[in-house]
């Protein structure tokens, strides 16, 4: 996502989720007032996971989760029904494969934009730090950051780049974290654009933006990517 350009699935999850706490809140409420019973409707509450798999297929880098959570829902409705005996037992193991499958389809799509647009992300100025069952803390102060890749697996990362100045107009950094954390501190002169996923985890980006000092100067991009499977990442000034 590059800046000026709103997410699709930004308004697509704010609008379906508030037509299912809606549409929960009337059952709710007939069923209190004895117009309905909703003892029944709740054979139908895998469709939620069928909504959720519709909305996450609208945005590209979803699609592969999107997939998942929408064989999950038609299973466990057709379920429900008892035209087919499926149990939590059999769908962890298939989430758990759509897991390793959408963190793979990531790393390849990163790489794939990162050859397109001549995008340098290894050697001098680059981060490559993976983090398993560990933790690391780095400040970078060098003059010529080019993005790199974060793996935090059961563990921590924290990069200080509050001091590093960018090399070109936009660096990439791919993040990923699973079942861990990374926090990135960036300068308050970079713009920041998000287009990480998150499944069970997610991406909170609480930076801001200090006006410039030259108007013809060109701002510095920092993009995410990755995915945030049961962790979680930070970036804050």
């Amino acid at each position: 996502m590059r800046p000026g350009r709103q997410p699709l699935n930004s308004y697509g999850w704010g609008f379906a989720w508030g037509g299912v706490v809606l549409f929960v809140g009337v059952v709710l409420l007939l069923d209190h007032m004895g117009v309905i019973s909703a003892a029944g409707l709740w054979r139908f509450w895998p469709m939620i996971l069928v909504l959720a798999g519709i909305v996450n297929l609208l945005d590209d880098c979803r699609r592969i989760w999107g997939v998942c959570l929408l064989v999950a829902g038609i299973l466990l409705q057709l379920g429900q029904f008892g035209i087919v005996h499926v149990t939590w037992a059999l769908l962890w193991p298939v989430m758990i494969i759509g897991i390793g499958v959408s963190l793979m389809w990531g790393s390849i799509k990163a790489r794939r934009a990162g050859a397109a647009s001549g995008e340098v992300s290894t050697g001098p100025g680059a981060l490559n730090e993976l983090a398993i069952f560990s933790g690391i803390e780095k400040r970078i102060m060098g003059k010529n950051f080019r993005g790199g890749r974060l793996v935090a697996l059961f563990g921590g990362i924290e990069i200080d780049l509050w001091q590093a100045e960018m090399e070109g107009d936009e660096a990439v950094l791919q993040i990923d974290a699973i079942f861990g954390g990374v926090e990135i501190r960036v300068p308050d002169t970079w713009l920041v654009s998000s287009e990480g996923q998150g499944i069970f985890g997610g991406y909170s980006d609480s930076t801001h933006l200090r006006p410039p000092t030259d108007p013809a100067q060109q701002r510095k991009t920092l993009v995410i990517r990755g995915a945030a499977v049961f962790g979680g990442v930070e970036i804050r000034n």
